[in-house]
């Protein structure tokens, strides 16, 4: 059995951490580039969202490297997200004979927990529960690395030196096996970040990054927002951690201490009152925190034709005008041009840091 799964940002780590700890032979899909896009493309239905297709362009590459099991994610509600794994798997199943296990989000302990058991039957439950909780700790640990490039990077005169240390460090996560190694790596890497920062109590504008899960996560396909964002003098906020939605969804959810849905419905209140699907809820949820937290604009990136997003789409536009917000909005499948976005961040970050200085202006006038 050789396992494989798709890529996603620094999650493809702590997942093949954990495999290989468990004695799971692992097979990485390549990282994402042109042809896993055109890959992907040509073996999907023509109208199906981009994250399908960058998840089948990866198994298809993982084929060739001799994968024949692989594993993902599945949801309700909503979203084709609950028919990706159907449909994959029959769509590969005509390229070679694989095995297929799909762990539903509304379930994730359990899912994952089973899912190791099959793959690693002669493995301890002690053991399968540790090395859970240390990928757990990892993901945590590495969003706090880019939480961290998030707020230094933005107030650095080298902010690209920052983000070289922060990307390249996810690397050296790589084979921990200890509790220990993790939390060193992370302070070590931070305490860098932070002694490359400017020393005084700027504030940059901030900006709220908000929409579809997996673009918030994979760097490529969201054309490395983040990055461009704090080279132009931005603090970003990217209001999706993957470590701490899979500790909320596992541990917290197990324990009948966090119901997602539940939160993000109170959180999103007047402006979406049920759930739509997909991140949509979520979307509007982190939006209204944003504006109620003084944020300078919002940016919204999801996939084309996402109909989750574009409902949530409708009560972003409303909450950007009752709180006077700049907001962005980046659909992407595809045929994006990497320009074309490009052109757009900066029109927006221009927009976004003269508004700060007629209200700064303003301010100081008044005082």
């Amino acid at each position: 059995m050789k396992v494989s799964y798709p890529q996603m940002g620094y999650l493809s780590i702590p997942v093949y951490n954990m495999l290989t700890n468990l004695g799971v032979e692992v097979v990485e899909a390549p990282a994402i580039s042109r042809k896993t896009v055109e890959l992907g493309s040509m073996y999907s239905p023509e109208g199906v969202c981009l994250p399908y297709k960058m998840n089948m362009g990866n198994f298809l590459e993982s084929i060739d490297k001799g994968a024949d099991t692989f594993v993902t994610m599945c949801g309700a509600g909503k979203c084709r997200f609950g028919f990706y794994s159907a449909v994959q798997k029959i769509q590969l199943s005509k390229t070679k004979d694989v095995g297929f296990y799909t762990i539903d989000t509304n379930h994730l302990l359990t899912g994952l927990y089973h899912f190791l058991q099959n793959v690693a039957p002669g493995v301890s439950r002690l053991e399968i529960v540790k090395q859970l909780t240390m990928a757990i700790k990892t993901l945590k640990a590495l969003d706090a690395i880019n939480n961290a490039k998030n707020f230094y990077g933005s107030r650095s005169a080298t902010p690209d030196s920052i983000i070289d240390i922060a990307n390249q460090s996810a690397g050296e996560f790589r084979d921990c096996r200890a509790f220990s190694d993790v939390k060193d790596k992370q302070n070590r890497v931070i305490q860098l970040i932070k002694s490359m920062s400017e020393e005084d109590d700027s504030q940059p504008p901030k900006v709220g990054l908000v929409g579809e899960f997996y673009l918030l996560l994979e760097p490529y396909v969201n054309y490395r927002v983040e990055d461009v964002l704090i080279k132009q003098g931005i603090e970003v906020k990217k209001l999706v951690n993957t470590g701490a939605w899979v500790y909320a969804n596992t541990l917290l959810s197990s324990l009948g201490l966090y119901n997602e849905e539940r939160a993000y419905q109170k959180q999103a209140r007047p402006y979406l009152n049920h759930h739509v699907g997909g991140d949509g809820l979520k979307s509007v949820g982190s939006a209204l925190w944003c504006a109620q937290h003084g944020y300078d604009g919002i940016i919204h990136v999801y996939p084309f034709g996402c109909m989750p997003e574009i409902v949530a789409q409708y009560a972003l536009k409303n909450i950007a005008q009752d709180f006077n917000l700049p907001l962005l909005s980046l659909s992407v499948d595809e045929h994006a041009s990497n320009v074309g976005v490009l052109t757009r961040l900066e029109a927006f970050v221009d927009c976004i840091k003269r508004k700060k200085k007629s209200v700064n202006k303003t301010a100081a006038h008044s005082s």
